[in-house]
């Protein structure tokens, strides 16, 4: 009896847990993916976090690898290709990344249990003009797998 209590009260205050850019008291920026139908479309900004349908299974947003897309303003011969790394996680386990590409494969990874995949990146790159890490935003759909 006793250790199902300790076990309940350990789930519940994973549950509670913030995951978003807050501190761990701030709960008013925590993020929250509902899932319909199995899936959801999230879009994360750099450095940011979502916790999936109130479990305790959260995607974030780590960093871009590289990103040799082609330019909006000129006009290529090849789309090119950007390389995400975004992370899932489960309560407050480990981190678990997945790279995921805009053009190449892999554009999709599963793991603990949903797919994720890459929709876009945005902002698209201009000639001449560097991104900042801080600027760039991912649009991820979150499957759950059966």
């Amino acid at each position: 009896m006793r250790r199902g209590w300790i076990v309940g009260l350990v789930a519940a205050a994973l549950v509670g847990v913030p995951l978003g850019c807050g501190s761990p008291t701030d709960t008013t920026d925590e993020r929250l993916a509902s899932l319909q139908d199995g899936s959801a479309e999230v879009v994360l900004r750099y450095g940011e976090e979502v916790r999936v349908d109130g479990s305790v299974f959260s995607v974030a947003f780590g960093q871009v690898l590289s990103d040799s897309r082609c330019p909006t303003d000129v006009t290529c011969v090849w789309a090119g290709n950007a390389e995400v790394e975004v992370g899932i996680r489960a309560g407050m386990g480990p981190t678990l990344p997945l790279h995921l590409n805009t053009t190449l494969d892999p554009r999709s990874a599963d793991g603990l249990g949903f797919r994720i995949t890459l929709l876009e990146l945005k902002p698209s790159p201009r000639a001449g003009k560097k991104i900042k890490a801080e600027d760039y935003s991912v649009r991820l759909k979150v499957e759950a797998l059966d």
